[in-house]
């Protein structure tokens, strides 16, 4: 069985925690045993059931491993866990409310139907072909996603339909982020596009006629933006399209990730 990008993380870093415990362990600092990961086998069913859309099942092995681990490794009972988590939210809290801001419309990000989708399926490449007559959205579309998406596991994939994009904030935990900005209809001057993560990878598609400014940094992993590539640790890159200034539609794309891969290609 072939394994995706983000189990090979997974198993990346559970390797290199197993061989730093070992190493501790050989120096006395710690006690440690690979008896001792047993709770990562939860961890990681839970994960993949989670995966599957078994919400329940998923979420309860893995918060179960989460909580047997820290008792083991850390000594941290359930009581001590509560008194961790009640703090970090207030922090997470407070600082969305620091970096929030006020949305001025309606979502920005909006499903069309299949009837629309059909006519905004050929990007007109001059200017003298014809615009498709304007097309009735459903009345019950749903505005998926809203100016900021987030999840803590799984993928986002922005890649079939046309959307409008004015300003949107993705971010994940863990999972893959695919957007196509081929699709995208620009409704400002210089549309935003912040993605940030933890672990997974995030490939963005740029039209090579789209002037576009890309500022991307990466804690591990392999950064590649057009035909600028780099690899290893704590690596950054800005790249802007030229006359991106005097250009009348355009996107600034912004990319934070802590572990994986970051791809922008022309296409």
């Amino acid at each position: 069985m072939k394994l995706s990008r983000v189990h090979k993380m997974l198993a990346g870093v559970l390797i290199i925690l197993t061989g730093i415990g070992l190493f501790l362990d050989s120096l006395h600092i710690i006690s440690f045993g690979l008896f001792d990961l047993w709770p990562m086998v939860l961890v990681y069913f839970g994960f993949r059931l989670w995966g599957q859309h078994k919400r329940v099942g998923g979420g309860i092995l893995f918060c179960l491993g989460v909580i047997i681990a820290l008792e083991m490794w850390f000594g941290i009972g359930i009581d001590d866990l509560f008194g961790l988590v009640i703090p970090a939210l207030f922090v997470y809290f407070g600082y969305r409310l620091i970096r929030g801001k006020t949305r001025e419309s309606d979502p920005v990000v909006k499903w069309f139907s299949k009837k629309e989708h059909a006519a905004g399926a050929v990007m007109p490449e001059e200017p003298s072909v014809a615009k498709p007559e304007p097309i009735e959205v459903r009345s019950h579309t749903r505005s998926l996603p809203k100016d900021s998406r987030s999840s803590l596991i799984g993928d986002f994939h922005l890649t079939s339909g046309r959307f409008e994009l004015s300003h949107l904030h993705v971010w994940h935990g863990i999972g893959d982020v695919v957007i196509d900005l081929s699709r995208a209809m620009l409704m400002t001057e210089e549309a935003q596009l912040n993605i940030e993560g933890w672990i997974g990878d995030v490939t963005i598609y740029v039209p090579v006629d789209l002037p576009v400014s890309v500022s991307a940094e990466l804690s591990v992993g392999d950064l590649e933006v057009f035909s600028n590539r780099q690899g290893g640790i704590n690596r950054s890159i800005m790249i802007r399209s030229d006359h991106y200034d005097r250009a009348v539609n355009k996107v600034s794309l912004h990319i934070s990730l802590l572990v994986g891969d970051i791809k922008v290609k022309y296409i």
